[in-house]
């Protein structure tokens, strides 16, 4: 599959906010410093679509990206520890 299109949607804060599951999703999820945004961005030939920064940690909300108008990739908040504040 080609993707010719990818628009950023919407992020929420919980599964209550997200688009109606009208169309198939799919999800990266992991550890905080995986790079799923960065893979979002890969994949897309887009650098700027997903957020990415070089502290882990940076997503962390539920982010939908609609893809060819006809489904979405998710990016989803990481898992374990990320430096933060105390």
């Amino acid at each position: 599959m080609v993707i010719k299109y990818a628009k950023y949607v919407i992020s929420s804060p919980g599964f209550e906010k997200c688009p109606a599951p009208d169309k198939p999703e799919y999800a990266f999820i992991g550890r905080s410093n995986v790079g799923k945004s960065s893979l979002i961005n890969m994949l897309c030939n887009n650098e700027k679509l997903a957020k990415t920064s070089s502290a882990p940690g940076k997503t962390q909300l539920i982010n939908h990206f609609l893809i060819n108008d006809s489904w979405y990739l998710v990016d989803l908040p990481g898992y374990g520890f990320a430096g933060g504040s105390r």
